[in-house]
């Protein structure tokens, strides 16, 4: 069976959760270790998923060599920093995902166009040895952000913002309003993410009036009402809300597995155990290889 892999930006953490959530064919989800995990890995204790964390080098290991048992779903998550400089982005996700290729057998990114620098990423990765795609509306057009996302696409998001001032107001996820200090530095709103008095002037002079407040439908992020009345208070901002919905990423995702599963026989594969990694006479066990949680 085929092991996709998911390597999406933090601020998707709580999309990438409910994807997990309500996807009944996963039978093993690895978390890749890095300096980025730490949030996936608490909300996917918070849902009741079991997991394993493994290193980039051992998950290689372990999914490179050998056909798995069941549908596996790796989870590579990029920081947030990238945003900072685009081209730097589309460097570390073009890399990661030529890495990643080298044992998955799909590569799904949870990314929207950040620019534009991610534009061409199928295109230009069309020759690897397996297959990737990214966030799509309906009309099959990568979404611009997170935000877009949520409510459906470009169309949708314009639609949306039809009903108030578009210059005046700053749109936020439950994970944009937790990292909203870190987001305006790599933005470039300002320089300092302590900074909380240039914020307001950046926010003051740019004349934002209101924040508004997203309901994804996800519960995945602690806090969030409180949080954005937080951040209006602190900006002085009135708080409007709209609905949004993981309907888009679920379709875009659910349609790339199975694509991907279609590929393969109805029944699992069986895994091989021959491997040395896996015997006593290899260098590690998968036990030690394995960090189950």
């Amino acid at each position: 069976m085929p092991v996709i892999n998911i390597t999406g930006c933090r601020m998707f953490e709580d999309e990438i959760i409910y994807t997990l959530c309500n996807d009944p064919k996963i039978d093993e989800i690895v978390v890749i270790e890095n300096d980025e995990c730490s949030g996936i890995t608490e909300k996917l204790t918070k849902c009741g998923l079991s997991y394993s964390i493994m290193s980039f080098d051992d998950a290689s290991k372990v999914y490179g060599t050998t056909d798995t048992a069941g549908y596996v779903v790796t989870i590579n998550i990029l920081g947030l920093s990238l945003h900072g400089e685009p081209r730097y982005l589309r460097e570390q996700v073009y890399r990661n995902v030529k890495e990643i290729s080298e044992f998955s057998d799909g590569i799904f990114l949870f990314y929207g166009l950040c620019g534009n620098v991610l534009r061409k990423i199928e295109k230009d990765l069309e020759q690897l040895s397996c297959p990737i795609s990214i966030l799509k509306d309906n009309e099959g057009k990568i979404v611009d952000d997170c935000i877009g996302a949520v409510v459906g696409g470009r169309k949708s998001f314009l639609k949306m913002v039809s009903g108030f001032k578009r210059k005046s107001t700053i749109v936020m996820t439950p994970m944009w309003v937790q990292n909203w200090q870190e987001m305006f530095k790599h933005s470039g709103f300002i320089e300092n993410a302590e900074d909380i008095e240039m914020a307001k002037f950046v926010l003051d002079s740019m004349g934002y009036e209101s924040v508004v407040k997203i309901n994804t439908g996800s519960q995945y992020t602690e806090a969030y009402h409180k949080q954005i009345q937080e951040f209006a208070d602190i900006f002085q901002l009135n708080v409007l809300e709209v609905e949004g919905n993981q309907d888009l990423i679920s379709k875009s995702y659910a349609d790339f597995r199975d694509t991907i599963m279609r590929g393969w026989p109805t029944e699992s594969a069986t895994v091989s155990v021959s491997r040395d990694i896996f015997t006593d006479a290899g260098n590690e066990s998968k036990n030690q290889i394995v960090k189950t949680v």
